[in-house]
């Protein structure tokens, strides 16, 4: 019984154990694989840090690679020309001894026929002459005569009936081997000639070119080096000039003087380039100077009105009258500029976009003419002509547009005066016309009068009101629907305004 009891203890303790080392495991796994990960980022962390410095290390400049590349290029060219002239030459030495030993092989043979016994003297002496051995081998293969004395261990070399180049210890030889007939007895007539002189002129040969090649590519990299350095020059004045360009030396400009490549039509478009920075940059200050100029006066208004208020005016109702009058008309006044801002901010950031819709031209001009009147009754405003064209605009901001136009002719027409307005429709266009009997705009100032706070006459400005941004938003209104504006203007004669805006004909119908 105490050994059952004892065997189910031993189970059990190796049970407990296997589940606690089985828990501890699965606890610990997670934390190796944090750590894991952990080293793995470090590594690759290590491994991009290693290799941004390595690129950097290795970033050559624009000089050595135009000159590493044509470098490589001329090097090619030089080592091509080269090898061709090393052929080219070996080739013509073999052929010259291949040619003279088939040549005076044919004597030899001659003077064989001619003669009952082999002529010793005159093949040595044309041997010695041409710088080649003679031999002669009997059907036998054994050597019976040969040129030189110095040498009688020679073997024939057979299937030579061509000149062929040997190997041996000696170095390369030129062998030629033939049949003839001494007095009706077969020989075998072998001619060697050692090419120990033409391996030297071969050698010589290489050497010269290999330090020819050596000297010219040093000389190519060096000259090419400082052409190339020379020639991109200009690169670095530019990015000098570049890098001094500020907000405080915007007419700072590349010089292209003297500069007749490529390099100076970059120059030239960069100097464009900072034109229209300088530009946008002025004008942005421009703009943040005329708001806050149109906005201070009536901050101003208000907080002397507020003044006024404190020191005198709580108990006395008419000074508060004229305050709060004061200040809910400059209050207005600054609603409607900073509305005017926030347009033309939205609009600089395309983030206006036009509702699209198909409307009537006519009772939108109708409805305006209607809503004028209502408002101003010192102006005569008609609609003489205003035919019915179906058009697709986006007829909020086409009557805003339309309702800027007006109001200026308002603004700058005498009590008494007339203000036309009609569409025309024409051959793909539809022409909608605000005319005025006002005091008219001079002729210089026609260009500038859709530029944002600008003001042809500031004194009349001050008594009509308005900020000069209203004819940049209609402008930009127009300009979104691919339309255009002609301005016709005299001085104390009147102002007409043209829009034109693309239609098609099929869209519109005409009233009887």
């Amino acid at each position: 019984m105490n050994r059952t009891k004892s065997f189910f203890r031993a189970i059990y303790k190796i049970i407990l154990y296997f589940f606690t080392t089985l828990k501890i495991t699965i606890n610990i796994i997670p934390i190796l694989f944090k750590l894991l990960g952990f080293i793995l980022e470090l590594m690759k962390r290590m491994f991009y840090s290693l290799w941004g410095q390595f690129k950097k290390l290795f970033r050559f400049s624009l000089t050595f690679k135009i000159t590493f590349v044509y470098g490589i290029i001329i090097s090619l060219i030089l080592f091509l020309s080269s090898t061709i002239i090393f052929l080219g030459f070996r080739f013509f030495l073999i052929y010259e001894a291949k040619e003279e030993l088939k040549k005076n092989s044919s004597i030899i043979m001659e003077y064989l026929l001619e003669n009952v016994e082999i002529p010793t003297t005159k093949i040595m002496k044309i041997s010695k002459y041409a710088n080649f051995v003679t031999t002669l081998f009997d059907e036998d293969n054994k050597l019976i005569y040969s040129s030189d004395d110095n040498n009688k261990n020679l073997s024939l070399y057979e299937n030579s009936n061509t000149p062929s180049i040997i190997k041996n210890a000696n170095g390369d030889i030129l062998v030629l081997s033939k049949e003839v007939y001494l007095n009706t007895n077969k020989l075998y007539l072998q001619l060697s000639k050692s090419l120990v002189h033409e391996n030297t002129f071969i050698n010589i040969l290489f050497t010269a070119l290999l330090a020819v090649n050596i000297i010219s590519i040093i000389i190519i990299i060096i000259v090419g080096f400082k052409l190339s350095k020379k020639m991109l020059s200009p690169i670095k004045d530019m990015t000098e000039t570049a890098k001094a360009i500020n907000v405080n030396r915007l007419d700072t400009r590349l010089d292209v003087s003297g500069a007749y490549d490529e390099l100076r039509d970059l120059a030239v478009t960069f100097n464009e380039m900072f034109d229209r920075i300088q530009q946008s940059y002025e004008k942005q200050n421009q703009f943040v100077s005329d708001a806050s100029h149109e906005l201070r006066t009536p901050i101003s208004v208000i907080q002397g009105y507020i003044n006024l208020l404190d020191r005198w005016g709580k108990g006395d109702e008419e000074v508060l009258d004229e305050s709060i009058d004061a200040i809910k008309g400059e209050s207005q006044a600054m609603k409607d500029l900073i509305e005017k801002l926030l347009f033309l901010a939205r609009s600089d950031k395309n983030l206006l976009q036009l509702q699209i819709e198909y409307f009537h031209i006519n009772a939108l001009i109708e409805e305006i003419t209607y809503e004028t009147n209502l408002i101003d009754t010192k102006h005569e405003i008609v609609s003489e002509v205003n035919e019915d064209v179906l058009i697709s605009a986006d007829r909020k901001l086409l009557k805003q547009a339309m309702r800027i136009f007006i109001d200026n002719s308002v603004k700058f027409t005498p009590i008494g005066g007339m203000i036309k307005i009609g569409a025309y429709p024409q051959k793909r266009r539809l022409m909608i016309i605000v005319e005025d009997t006002g005091a008219g705009i001079p002729k210089e100032d026609i260009p500038l009068i859709f530029n944002r706070f600008y003001r042809s006459d500031k004194s009349r400005t001050k008594e009509t009101g308005g900020h000069g941004l209203g004819l940049s938003i209609a402008r930009w209104i127009i300009d979104k629907h691919n339309g255009n504006i002609k301005v016709e203007s005299q001085v104390d004669v009147g102002t007409k305004i043209k829009v034109f805006l693309p239609y098609k004909q099929n869209n519109s119908s005409v009233t009887s």
